[in-house]
């Protein structure tokens, strides 16, 4: 969770689930690379939600197919881009971003991320707008440097009225 107008810090290291505990969903990668994925994917959000064109340029490559929360008809860089200039000229801020749950599958130079997100959203008009949701990310290493090259996102009920 980044406040408003701080730094971007990286999250922290995430947590081994212990082998008792842990579903098998396939092959994971190492500790090391799950970190930069999950700086990655921060910083992808973040870049999208103050409308960052130059970080956004440095993460996400050309050919991105984006699926936002919202529905609607799926996305290609440019339309997302345009997207990203909407919600700019809305004011409307990010407040806030949490990512509770990761899964993760590896497949060489691909790794795919299942997750649950918490944003929290500061319309310009005032009051707070919360969204609960789930997605799934699409990350791919070219040239030793991860890209994010797809994301699929929906909405969900709060559980438990969180």
């Amino acid at each position: 969770m980044r406040p408003e107008g701080s730094t971007p810090q990286p999250p922290a290291a995430p947590a081994a689930p212990s082998p008792a505990t842990r579903r098998d969903f396939g092959p994971v990668p190492d500790e090391a690379t799950r970190t930069e994925i999950l700086r990655l994917r921060e910083a992808t959000w973040w870049a999208w939600f103050t409308n960052d064109r130059a970080a956004f340029d440095r993460l996400v490559p050309h050919e991105l197919l984006a699926i936002g929360w919202s529905g609607g008809p799926w996305n290609d860089r440019a339309s997302t881009l345009e997207h990203m200039d909407e919600f700019a000229r809305t004011g409307a801020k990010l407040r806030s971003l949490e990512f509770p749950v990761n899964e993760f599958q590896s497949y060489g130079d691909v790794v795919i991320v299942y997750t649950a997100f918490h944003a929290t959203l500061a319309p310009a008009n005032g009051g707070e707008q919360i969204v609960h949701g789930r997605g799934t990310e699409v990350f791919v290493r070219r040239g030793g440097q991860w890209v994010h090259t797809a994301w699929h996102l929906d909405n969900v009920a709060p559980a438990n009225g969180a």
